[in-house]
C-alpha cells in the first residue's frame, strides 16, 4: 500500500481519538477501503473506522494485507506534524509514515503480527431507538450536560418521545428536540447511560460531519455512527454500564486495600502462553490442573487487571492487548516485559506510585510505608505487605526493580 493524504488535520484528529480508546489496532488494507478496528478491554469501547479511496489524494494497493500494530505511538507521531501532506505505506511488515518539510522525516513501526483479521464484529443488535441529530446541535448538548455530571442518559419512548438527561445531587439537565422534523425511529421504551467524557472525546470528529447517527436500546451499547463527507465512516460502540464509584470505594475500605493477586510471574507468563494456544477459550479448571493457576484464580485476576484476558461463557481468552503481549513475547521477551510494565503502570495505582514517586534506595518496610502515605492522599486506602510483595514481583520480572544489600532501587 502507498498513500498520500492531504486532509492531515482529519487524519491527526482521527488517530488521536482512536488512541484514546485503544492501544492495539487491527489494520485491514484493501483496494476499496483502509480499515482500523480495535477494542478497549477496560471500558468496552469498540472502534471501527473505514477510510475510502476518495479520502486519499493517492491510494494504491498491490497486495491486500491485514495486520496488528501498536497504535498509540502512531498517534503521537502524527500529533507532532504540521505539514499539509503525509505519505503512508506498508513495506517489509512495517507501516511507514513520511513527511516532507525542510527535512524529510520517516517513522516506521513493525507489525506485532500478520493477521487474518479475525477480530470479531460486535453483535448485530436490534436497537429500539435510532436517531439522526445535526452534529453541531449534539456537540452543544453534550457540552452543556457535562457541566452537571460525568454521566449522561438517553431515553426514548414510542411514538416520538426523546430526551437527553444528566443529574448530580440536586442539579438536573434535560434536553429534548423542539422541532417537527426530528429524525428518529423509536420502536419502544429504551434508555442507556454512558460516561460523558467518551462522547466529548469524539467531539472533534463529530464537528467535521453533518449528522450524528445514534442507536441504543435496553442493556445494549450506545452506537455512534459518523459519515465523513462520503470519504469515510466511523463507528464507536460505548458500554452502557455505569461507573459505580461509591460502591468501589466502599469495597476498598471494607477489605482495607486493593487485595492484589498472589502470583509468581514465572507462573503468570506460562499461564498467558497457555491461554494463547486456545483461541476459542480455555476452561480455567484445566489451567489449575496443570498448576498454571492458583486455587483462588490469581493469574486470571492479574490478567484481568492488566486487561490481557477476559471471560467468554466461562472460558478464558486473550484480549487484543493479550495477543499483542504474546506476539512480543514470542519475538523479544525484553520488549514484552517493557510492554507489561507499561500496562502495570497504567492499571495498578500502587505500582505507578512505587515507580514514579518513591525516592530510592529504600528498604521493603520503608517502601510499604511510603506507598501507603501516597495512597492515603490520592485514593484513601492502603495496601498490606502481601500486596507489596506482588508489586515487587511484577517490577522484578519486568526488569525495573533491583535489590542490593537489603535496599531497593527502580530504573525504567
Amino acid at each position: 500500500m502507498q498513500a498520500k493524504i492531504n486532509d492531515v488535520k482529519l487524519l491527526r484528529t482521527l488517530f488521536q481519538t482512536i488512541a484514546y480508546f485503544i492501544e492495539v489496532a487491527y489494520f485491514d488494507i484493501k483496494r476499496d477501503e483502509f480499515r482500523i478496528r480495535g477494542i478497549d478491554p477496560h471500558d468496552f469501547c469498540y472502534v471501527d473506522v473505514k477510510l475510502y479511496p476518495s479520502f486519499f489524494e493517492e491510494y494504491n494497493v498491490d497486495n491486500e494485507v491485514s495486520f496488528v500494530a501498536e497504535f498509540q505511538t502512531l498517534a503521537r507521531v502524527l500529533s507532532t506534524t504540521t505539514t499539509d501532506q503525509i505519505f503512508m505505506k506498508t513495506a517489509e511488515q512495517q507501516i511507514v509514515i513520511s513527511i516532507k518539510e525542510k527535512w524529510k522525516i520517516s517513522f516506521a513501526t513493525e507489525w506485532l503480527r500478520l493477521d487474518t483479521f479475525n477480530l470479531s464484529d460486535p453483535k448485530n443488535f436490534d436497537y429500539e431507538v435510532m436517531a439522526k441529530i445535526p452534529a453541531k446541535e449534539f456537540i452543544r448538548i453534550i457540552q452543556r450536560a457535562s457541566t452537571i455530571s460525568h454521566e449522561i442518559s438517553l431515553l426514548a419512548e414510542a411514538p416520538n418521545k426523546f430526551r437527553i438527561l444528566a443529574s448530580k445531587d440536586k442539579n438536573f439537565f434535560v434536553a429534548h428536540p423542539n422541532y417537527s422534523n426530528f429524525e428518529a425511529i423509536i420502536k419502544g421504551y429504551a434508555e442507556v447511560s454512558v460516561i460523558i467524557d467518551y462522547l466529548k472525546k469524539l467531539r472533534r470528529l463529530i464537528d467535521g460531519c453533518e449528522y450524528v447517527k445514534i442507536s441504543f436500546g435496553n442493556e445494549k451499547p450506545l452506537r455512534i455512527d459518523l459519515d465523513y463527507k462520503n470519504k469515510g465512516f466511523f463507528s464507536f460502540l460505548l458500554s452502557y454500564k455505569k461507573k459505580e464509584k461509591p460502591r468501589k470505594k466502599q469495597h476498598y475500605r471494607k477489605r482495607g486495600g486493593t487485595s492484589l493477586p498472589r502470583v509468581s510471574m514465572r507462573t503468570f507468563e506460562k499461564f498467558l502462553v497457555q491461554v494463547s494456544k486456545y483461541p476459542e477459550g480455555i476452561d480455567p479448571q484445566i489451567l489449575k490442573l496443570a498448576k498454571l493457576e492458583t486455587k483462588a484464580g490469581d493469574c486470571w485476576r492479574l490478567a484481568d487487571i492488566l486487561a490481557l484476558t477476559y471471560k467468554d461463557q466461562g472460558k478464558l481468552k486473550l484480549t487484543p492487548l493479550g495477543e499483542a503481549f504474546i506476539a512480543l513475547y514470542e519475538k523479544d521477551v525484553q520488549k514484552a516485559k517493557q510492554f507489561l510494565h507499561k500496562l502495570a503502570k497504567n492499571s495498578i495505582l500502587p505500582y505507578r506510585l512505587m515507580i514514579n514517586k518513591i525516592e530510592t534506595p529504600v528498604t521493603v518496610s520503608e517502601l510499604h510505608e511510603k506507598i501507603n502515605m501516597l495512597l492515603d492522599k490520592e485514593a484513601k486506602y492502603k495496601i498490606n505487605g502481601q500486596d507489596v510483595t506482588t508489586l515487587l514481583e511484577i517490577a522484578k520480572w519486568c526488569g525495573v526493580a533491583c535489590r542490593k544489600q537489603g535496599f531497593l532501587t527502580f530504573k525504567e
